[in-house]
């Protein structure tokens, strides 16, 4: 004799039935109201009867006992030989899909250019600087760079600039061999400030202010009235210029709504894609919240989320001086972490010049690389040949070296290197006794 299904077995298949069909009609929130009511009807019954589950479960999602269950699963009107419901197979779940991508038109998507191609070889990134022998920024990725308003976020980008344009900036130093093309694209700052910026990055690099770069171009988006325009503008100047490295200052302005879900999911995507197609490391600045807990709206959530380094910028009072410091720290990294460093904003000139505190190194605790970087920043800036003294100037200048040995070592292993060659006999001046020294950067 064949035994009939239970009730609340029936009501318990088709319950999943209906998880199913919602699931696919991505209507679950709803399912899942209507399944809490359910539940809240069956404590009521058990309450109000005195009975267990089972006789509740029949009661209200079987019809049997309570005249107004909230939500019920009806069930088949006839249950003598009704199989249980079944689940989709897997052929129909492929039909679906199938009708799925005919109506998006993706049937016939070719997706070959989006697979892997597992015979090219490993290639590791290549990182725009380093702190400390620390790499960050790779070239195709996605940075940021966040903080309170006022917090120094400005001036972390003029040191991030500089390092480029000049070989290095403290314990920072551009890590690539070819020399860089940058672009800046402002979006909310007045004329005079970007200025100004233009100045104290001309400045910390021993460069013109006045005289135009090929290397280094700035956009003034301040006054461009909407937020698709404004990136419309970026774009064109990336097919124009062929940035490596971008800055762009900041990325909400390139938004209509940041709190806008699916505008600022689109505009990630494609900056991500910018960074890919240029091959080049893109940088947006972006406020915090004022709790300082996390980056500015869904704008932000999508940056800290797809971005390679997050560096924020928290403004400081040294206790004991009194001084205004900037420290800068890594929220997120996705190879090693790099240290932090603090710097302060001297006021040697109207725009202010940015210098990172550092600890006076020894002669052997300085890297060759960075006696390198700092002849290669100012060799546009010596006259040729130079004497011993000027050579320590530029150590002196660029790498924060005050102690005179410190100095003499540097000389000394630049010579060994032949980073620096003395001029022959035939070219002394007159009464001149001993040598002076060319720069040799080209071996």
């Amino acid at each position: 004799m064949k035994r009939e299904p239970e009730p609340f077995v029936l009501a318990a298949f088709a319950l999943f039935k209906e998880l199913q069909q919602d699931c696919q009609d991505s209507d679950l929130p709803l399912f899942l109201e209507n399944f809490k009511a359910e539940l809240a009807a069956m404590k009521d019954y058990i309450d109000a009867h005195g009975c267990d589950e089972r006789t509740a479960f029949e009661a209200v999602f079987c019809e049997q006992a309570n005249p107004e269950p909230c939500n019920r699963i009806p069930l088949p009107e006839e249950t003598n030989g009704i199989p249980l419901p079944t689940l989709a197979t897997v052929e129909e779940l492929q039909a679906q899909q199938r009708v799925f991508l005919e109506k998006s038109n993706y049937i016939d998507k070719d997706i070959t250019p989006f697979v892997l191609d597992f015979s090219k070889a490993y290639e590791p990134p290549e990182y725009v600087y380093k702190l400390d022998d620390v790499g960050f920024a790779p070239l195709g990725g996605l940075q940021a760079v966040t903080g309170l308003s006022g917090n120094g976020k400005t001036q972390l980008v003029c040191q991030l600039v500089a390092t480029a344009l000049g070989g290095s900036f403290g314990r920072l130093h551009y890590a690539l061999s070819k020399k860089p093309r940058l672009l800046l694209a402002d979006t909310e700052q007045e004329i005079s400030s970007v200025v100004a910026m233009k100045q104290r990055i001309c400045s910390m690099i021993g460069a013109n202010p006045q005289q135009q770069r090929d290397d280094f171009k700035i956009l003034l988006l301040r006054e461009v009235l909407t937020a698709n325009e404004r990136w419309l503008l970026i774009l064109k100047a990336c097919h124009d210029f062929r940035p490596d490295i971008i800055f762009v200052d900041g990325l909400l302005d390139l938004l209509g709504n940041f709190n806008d879900v699916e505008q600022c999911q689109q505009r990630i995507f494609e900056l991500m894609a910018m960074a890919t197609f240029y091959h080049a490391s893109v940088w947006c600045v972006l406020h915090l919240n004022p709790n300082g807990a996390k980056l500015v709206g869904h704008a932000g959530s999508f940056l800290e989320r797809k971005c390679t380094d997050l560096f924020a910028c928290v403004k400081d009072k040294d206790s004991r001086t009194g001084e205004i410091l900037f420290e800068v720290t890594q929220r997120k990294a996705r190879s090693r972490d790099v240290p932090t460093w603090k710097f302060r904003v001297l006021n040697v000139t109207p725009w202010g010049l940015p210098e990172m505190i550092i600890d006076t190194p020894t002669g052997d605790e300085i890297p060759i690389e960075d006696i390198e970087a700092w002849l290669r920043a100012d060799k546009d800036n010596i006259e040729q040949p130079a004497t011993l003294e000027a050579y320590k100037d530029i150590f002196r200048q660029r790498g924060h070296i005050k102690a005179s040995d410190t100095l003499q070592e540097c000389v000394t292993r630049a010579r060994n290197k032949r980073l620096v060659i003395p001029q022959e006999k035939s070219e002394y001046e007159p009464g001149q006794k001993h040598p002076k020294f060319y720069l040799n950067l080209n071996q």
